[in-house]
């Protein structure tokens, strides 16, 4: 009985780290994904329109985009850190970040 108490406990300090773990690394590849699909649709908007787009808004406005996505790792739509252009002349959106810190 005790062997099975300790083969227990061994189990659940090998198991544990994996569980606790899991979620955020689900979330990290859940992020990985948003973020390549988020810049092909700022890149796709940019060559669509010839010009960058002003907000994410703009994207769902162009049906580029049905809704915006929800950060994983923050669990809310607005708090993405948008990257913006330096140029005066073409001004807008040209990369995204997540907002957790």
């Amino acid at each position: 009985m005790l062997s099975l108490i300790g083969f227990v406990l061994v189990v659940a300090a090998i198991l544990l780290p994996c569980y606790v773990t899991s979620p955020r690394e689900s979330r990290e590849r859940i992020l990985q994904q948003d973020l390549f699909t988020m810049r092909q649709i700022l890149d796709q908007y940019t060559v669509d329109n010839h010009r960058h787009p002003l907000s994410l808004d703009d994207l769902v406005a162009a049906g580029y985009l049905r809704q915006i996505p929800v950060d994983p790792m923050t669990g809310r739509s607005d708090t993405w850190v948008l990257e913006w252009s330096d140029d005066a002349k073409t001004p807008g959106i040209i990369g995204i970040h997540t907002g957790h810190r």
